[in-house]
């Protein structure tokens, strides 16, 4: 007698996975999409019930049998990660100029709110002046 199937778990031909794979793609996005401000709530609700909905199947399946995760095999190198407008351009020091400094910032100006000890004496202009005879 062979082993028993488990409920739920259907072997899917390769166009029902790629199919699969590019719904939960697209779910992503959609999910992304509405933290920027360009979905409605309603809409990334049912994109989170795609993405659930994919990885509770996964969960299911054995480990060994598990298909790889969407896009998993794209491996992203540092060159194509980096911005793209930079991405061509050469640094200062590959194009032989000397290195750029930061330019030095304005010191603020003393506002006149601002009272600054003084650490010489000052004679008060209501006081006697104070003769050295007495």
């Amino acid at each position: 007698m062979g082993q028993p199937r488990k409920p739920g778990v259907a072997h899917e031909s390769a166009a029902e996975r790629k199919m699969r794979d590019q719904e939960v793609l697209r779910a992503n996005r959609e999910l992304a999409a509405y933290f920027q401000g360009q979905r409605t709530e309603r809409e990334a609700r049912a994109a989170l019930k795609i993405i659930k909905a994919f990885i509770r199947e996964r969960e299911h399946r054995d480990a060994k049998s598990r298909p790889p995760l969407p896009h998993a095999d794209v491996v992203k190198t540092p060159k194509a990660a980096t911005n793209r407008k930079t991405a061509n351009r050469k640094t200062a020091s590959e194009r032989g100029e000397p290195p750029r400094r930061k330019p030095r910032r304005k010191p603020r100006e003393q506002s006149s709110t601002r009272v600054t000890a003084s650490t010489e004496p000052q004679a008060h202009q209501d006081s006697p002046p104070v003769s050295e005879s007495d």
